[in-house]
This record gives structure tokens, sequence and C-alpha cells, in this order.
């Protein structure tokens, strides 16, 4: 009757590890490998879920303290594999309409698919790097607005299909004086 008993006990405590909610209490980024405390336990060193690992790939490891799921095949803890992303009080938004991710330095990225509008806040440096051809096509106006000064580096930049620009730099071959029409805000090396 023990034997029965003790094998009921077993299967009841695998059926109850076979999905658990818990919390992040460790994260091993050059491992790629979380610890979660569920109910009483701590689990061991485990992989966590991510959006994809095959040729592309995405990182976006957990932090401690964020509530997640374990999923353990048979029961068994030290099996586990975390499933990122439960809400508790901090979801970013409510809205229906957007797509939006917060970083922890206060940087987000917010799309509104019914406004159509991609809207990103940076606190610091951006980059873009391409290393072949790059279209840029507005529908509608554009504004540029830059607090510091604004550089183009290029080998040729054909400004209006290709018409030339004066600036206020530029000598007159006629009258040796700078040209009066020239732009004072756009300047050009040679």
């Amino acid at each position: 009757m023990k034997s029965l008993a003790r094998k009921i006990a077993d299967l009841y405590r695998l059926l109850n590890n076979l999905i658990r909610i818990g919390t992040i209490v460790e994260v091993d980024h050059q491992a790629a490998r979380a610890r979660v405390k569920t109910g009483g336990n701590t689990t061991g060193w485990q992989k966590w879920v991510t959006l994809r690992a095959g040729t592309t790939t995405e990182w976006n490891p957990p932090t401690v303290g964020e509530q997640v799921v374990l999923l353990s095949p048979g029961g068994d803890l030290a099996q586990a594999v975390i499933l990122v992303g439960l809400f508790t009080s901090n979801a970013p938004s409510s809205s229906k309409d957007e797509h939006r991710r917060v970083y922890p330095d206060g940087a987000t990225i917010n799309y509104d698919h019914v406004k159509k509008e991609l809207v990103a806040n940076l606190p610091g440096k951006a980059n873009v790097n391409i290393t072949g051809d790059a279209t840029v096509n507005v529908g509608g106006n554009a504004t540029t607005a830059v607090g510091g000064i604004c550089k183009v580096n290029a080998e040729m930049i054909h400004h209006n299909d290709g018409n030339p620009v004066v600036t206020t730099a530029h000598i007159c071959h006629l009258t040796g004086k700078p040209h009066g029409d020239g732009s004072s805000t756009v300047t050009a090396g040679k």
C-alpha cells in the first residue's frame, strides 16, 4: 500500500511540475540560461524560449523579477524551458492598436497600425549601416531638424536632380565677390 501511495504522490508531483508559474531570480547571459523560483523551488540553469534561434536569431534575455512559465517535459524541472513574457503590472500600453517596445534606458519604439505611424524615441546615439544601395521615398512632406551640425559626405550630391547649388562662399567670376544670391546655410568643400 505504501508503494502505491508513493507512486501516486510522485505522479501528482510530476503532474504539478509540467507547467508552473515562476519568477526569474538569476540570469547567465554568457550561457543564455536563467534560474527560476517557483513555489518553494529554485530551478537549475535552464534555457529560455526566444522568438528565433535558427538562421535568423534574436537576443532578448529575461530580467530578474520577470514572471515566466516553466514547461517541464515529463514533469522534470531539471529539463524545464522558460517561456518568458508574462505581464504583471508593467505592460507598456493598453492599446489594441499599437505594438510598443520599451527598453530599460527609456528608449521606445512604437507602431500604431490604425494611425499608420512609427515613432522611435532614442535617448542616445543611432547608427544605420547599409553596405549596398539605399532609397528613401517620402510620399508627403519631410522635415529634418538637427540640433547641431549636419554633415553629408559623398562622392557627388545631386540636389534637385543635379541642379547646382551656389553658396555665399562661392566667388563670382564676373565681380570677384561672394555670390549675394547664394545660400548662407549650405556649405560645401572642394
